[in-house]
């Protein structure tokens, strides 16, 4: 049978496009904002974190967007660099500044997004700018919807997926909610639909899928989801664990056990070992649509233990896992799901 993915050995194996920004972390937590008196600039952004959690798990990855040619901007690109993802294609720009981000971390661990991004420079990325032979040389493509908050990143976003799927890639979804990136919620639902309706795989969380769906119900939820585009639908719900559908049927596996330090980051360290593990599948030959409810679970149990460990520090980057040390985890007899898992 056939694989999905191309079966050339090109650079890079993965390409994700959108923001990559500075998260301005609280160095205090679980206070209002009035009481925050320093913040510590950190690399973040949705796609960059998938990216360097890819680069980090032995994937060859590459990175399209763009920064400003300010300090942040270098800083960003450099750390980039220095995780072993491919930077040629993010670009500087001379005017407008690189996107921070204010995080407020409540006690418990929820977090709350301040943008400075009026516009950023991640927002001016052009379809111009694109290079279709860089993306055509991948195997899988992820993108998010930040990047389809205006123009000219939302037009440059969708010629990207266009690229993806004319040379064949998987294509990767993150809504990603921010309510306040976006002029009203309809505006924010509609794009939204856009990116389900052009990806293969959408990872979201519970309260995308009730506000996507209308539903809290995950298998409602997620049906619903695939008769709308993508062939697998990804629900992650913190310390409940996560769920996995596909048109063979559905698993859930609870999450693991652990101290948590921050929350942040974990959904892209997850969404970055789902990818991981289904370019390992279709090496192998399978077909990653029609995966086995055993062959689900197993890609949970990993994405799982991926996103558990990078709460267990604070800071996303530093925080994201090797797949050894994954593997180390899940072997660690204590390291135990916190409820049954289920068909």
């Amino acid at each position: 049978m056939a694989t999905f993915f191309k079966k050339e050995e090109m650079l890079p194996e993965a390409i994700c496009l959108g923001e990559i920004l500075i998260d301005m972390i609280p160095d205090k937590k679980g206070v209002s904002w009035r009481e925050i008196s320093s913040f510590s600039p950190v690399p973040g952004g949705a796609p960059a974190n998938v990216c360097i959690g890819l680069a980090k798990l032995g994937v060859k990855a590459g990175f399209i967007g763009k920064v400003g040619d300010d300090p942040f901007g270098r800083m960003l690109v450099d750390t980039l660099q220095r995780n072993g993802v491919d930077t040629s294609q993010v670009r500087f720009d001379s005017i407008i500044r690189t996107t921070l981000a204010f995080v407020s971390v409540n006690e418990r661990g929820e977090n709350d997004f301040t943008f400075y991004r009026n516009p950023g420079a991640d927002m001016v990325l052009r379809s111009e700018e694109l290079n279709e032979n860089f993306i055509a040389s991948s195997r899988a493509f992820h993108f998010g919807s930040i990047s389809m908050t205006g123009e000219p990143c939302y037009s440059a976003t969708l010629q990207a997926v266009q690229f993806a799927h004319k040379h064949k890639l998987f294509v990767s979804f993150d809504p990603n909610l921010r309510p306040r990136l976006w002029r009203n919620l309809r505006e924010a639902k509609s794009k939204i639909m856009e990116g389900l309706k052009n990806a293969d795989l959408v990872k979201i969380n519970t309260m995308e899928l009730e506000f996507i769906t209308g539903t809290k119900d995950l298998i409602k939820g997620t049906d619903w989801i695939l008769q709308n585009g993508p062939k697998v639908a990804l629900v992650t719900q913190g310390e409940r664990g996560s769920f996995f559908h596909n048109k063979n049927g559905f698993v859930s596996v609870p999450a693991y056990k652990i101290k948590t330090m921050d929350t942040v980051g974990c959904g892209d360290a997850f969404n970055a070992a789902v990818i991981y593990q289904l370019l390992l599948l279709d090496k192998k030959g399978k077909d990653i649509f029609n995966l086995s409810e055993e062959e689900m679970r197993e890609i949970l149990r990993f994405a799982n233990a991926s996103g558990a460990l990078t709460a267990t520090k604070k800071g996303v980057i530093p925080s994201l896992p090797t797949r050894k040390q994954i593997e180390q985890f899940l072997h660690n007899s204590t390291n135990k799901p916190a409820g049954n898992e289920i068909n």
